[in-house]
């Protein structure tokens, strides 16, 4: 008898012609989707789930930049804000100092007046101290013997008389205000000619002593330098009368207050009178 194959090898090459056609018919499915580029349910589902999961995680990225941006721009308007407002400081100060120049232009001015129209030379200087307290009454000048200022020259304001120069050193002088309680001023009353003495009495003014009782004398009468003291020029303007009393049963003075027309807290610029001037001879 005749050897023969066996059945079951027949069987396993049949088994293995069939896994490789279907090999085959699987690697050219593929191929054919991939070349026609149809995307298969699987990766469909992947793809959309990773574009739904970038779209989620862009908008809280979209607003954090929209916060940043708008952060930038308020720093900005920050900075704007802050050199506005030194510009406007700056502009502040520079009407300030412009408005100060008039006022004090305008308070020269007076001075000028006064110095045109006074038969002395004099000086103008500026009040850099002050010392006025209920029991005395003392401002301090920048100019001194170095200008020629001497003891006892009668220092005068936009008012009228302020005082009369009690100390100097070579760049500075003190003036004695005519409110001080040791000021002594010779003083007549304008309207009549009645004669006194205009005493300091502190905050409260000055008082027109030794006038007679029974000379008319009125609240609002201008009282002025006598000149009979030997210190101040006769006509100078001292002030107005407010108070008019009897004084005391025993005295024979009445009692005269008296506002001085001098601005003796806000004076700033005064004038100093030296001497008078040289009369012109006539031809």
């Amino acid at each position: 008898m005749a050897n023969q194959p066996p059945k079951k090898s027949k069987g396993i090459k049949k088994v293995l012609i069939v896994a490789t056609l279907l090999l085959l018919a699987g690697l050219l499915t593929l191929t054919t989707l991939t070349r026609t580029r149809i995307i298969l349910p699987a990766e469909m589902v992947l793809k959309d789930t990773n574009g739904r999961i970038q779209s989620f995680l862009s908008v809280p990225f979209s607003k954090l930049r929209l916060i940043w941006e708008a952060y930038i721009d308020l720093q900005g308007v920050k900075e704007e804000n802050q050199v506005l407002k030194a510009q406007l400081a700056q502009l502040e100060n520079e009407i300030t100092s412009y408005r100060e120049a008039l006022i004090e232009n305008r308070r020269l001015r007076q001075l000028l007046d006064i110095k045109n129209s006074s038969n002395w030379k004099t000086i103008v200087a500026q009040v850099i101290g002050t010392d006025i307290a209920p029991w005395r009454a003392v401002i301090t000048i920048d100019v001194g013997k170095r200008n020629g200022v001497t003891v006892d020259m009668p220092v005068l304001c936009q008012g009228g008389l302020l005082g009369r120069v009690i100390e100097t050193s070579i760049s500075y002088s003190k003036v004695m205000l005519l409110t001080d309680y040791h000021s002594r001023i010779g003083a007549i009353i304008q309207r009549n000619r009645a004669r006194g003495i205009l005493k300091g009495d502190g905050a409260r003014g000055c008082i027109l002593d030794y006038v007679k009782k029974g000379v008319d004398i009125q609240i609002g009468d201008t009282v002025i330098t006598s000149g009979l003291d030997g210190i101040f020029p006769k006509g100078l303007l001292l002030g107005k009368v407010k108070l008019v009393g009897p004084g005391d049963k025993s005295d024979l003075f009445q009692f005269i207050g008296v506002k001085p027309m001098a601005d003796i807290e806000e004076t700033e610029e005064v004038l100093v009178l030296k001497s008078p001037l040289p009369k012109i001879k006539k031809k």
